[in-house]
This record gives structure tokens, sequence and C-alpha cells, in this order.
């Protein structure tokens, strides 16, 4: 029995798409390119070994195309970190060595949207400036300032609570704000 020769169109796989669905390039346009211009000034501060800026650019590009974009929170890092991974895979095939407080990384401000230490310190002593000042309120100004500012309960639920009426509610809690806005003041 003679076997059928298959032609080889057949047999060759289908291509996949090299270019990326539309949700892919969407993400790289809104989330990426924006801060391009960032990391080029970034690549411009930094030795390349045998390779220019466009170069690095251009192969962060290629590795967007092919990553998994969903579970990148921050285009912004992700950029900065492909182009510094770059850099040193450069770096080592040209055999020159790196560390990372030599790449100005920290510049940037590329890994962390979140507030500084600095700027944690200060929002928290002005949580317990508030906390104090909230503490010396008067007493059913207080409660309610505390049931509706803190804990976030309807008037309707305070004034149930408390054995007041609504009105009282709205009352104390204007009452209270107009202290803590003269003690604001009065600090300044």
């Amino acid at each position: 029995m003679k076997r059928r020769a298959t032609p080889p169109e057949e047999t060759a796989a289908k291509p996949s798409s090299p270019l990326p669905d539309t949700d892919h390039l969407a993400w790289i346009a809104q989330d990426v390119m924006p801060h391009e211009n960032a990391v080029r000034q970034w690549l411009s501060r930094t030795l390349l070994p045998g390779v220019t800026e466009d170069d690095i650019i251009q192969e962060c590009y290629a590795r967007f195309c092919a990553a998994p974009f969903q579970d990148i929170q921050n285009g912004r890092a992700f950029f900065f970190s492909c182009a510094r991974n770059l850099v040193i895979e450069y770096a080592r095939k040209s055999k020159i060595r790196y560390l990372d407080a030599d790449l100005g990384l920290e510049a940037c401000n590329v890994a962390d949207d979140r507030p500084n230490p600095e700027q944690n310190l200060a929002a928290r002593q002005q949580l317990d400036w508030l906390r104090e000042q909230m503490m010396t309120l008067p007493s059913p100004c207080k409660d309610v300032f505390i049931l509706r500012k803190i804990y976030n309960h309807s008037h309707d639920y305070i004034a149930q609570s408390l054995g007041i009426s609504r009105r009282a509610v709205e009352r104390h809690i204007g009452r209270g704000l107009q202290k803590l806005i003269e003690a604001g003041k009065r600090s300044k």
C-alpha cells in the first residue's frame, strides 16, 4: 500500500499573527508609550555598551508585544524595568559590570507610586493631630461626629442609636466640623 505524500502547505503550521490584539495595542498606547520620553532621558544618562537608545526602545516594544499585559499594573515601571534589564543584558555581553546605583533609576521614581516614608510620617502626624482635636469636642458632638465621619453611619442610624433627632445629628456634625476648622487655623 502506497502512502500519499502530503503537500508542504498542508504540513506547515499556520503562523500566528505577529501583531498583538487590539486590547494589547491599546494597553501599549495608553500605559506604556506616554513614558517613552522619560525612558529615553534615562537612557541618555546611562552608559550603553555597543547599543543605541533606539535599539533599547525598539527591543522594549518587542517585549511589550509578547508580554501578558493583563498582569502588569504599572506601565511606567514595566517600561523602565525592561529598559534596565536590556542595558544589563547588553553590558553582560560586553563584559561590563553595573551596580543598580550606577543606573540612576532612583531619580526616575519608577518602582512605586506610593508615598515615601517622609510623606507617610507627615500624614500620620496630621491624623494624630485630628484625632486629638476630635477627642476635645464636647460629648454629644464628639459621639455624633465619630459615628458619622469615622464609622460612616447614616444620620438616621446615629439619631436612633443616640436617641436624638436627625436634625440634632446634622447640627452636631456641623459644630464638630466648625470646631476642627477653628483648631486648624489656630495651629498654623
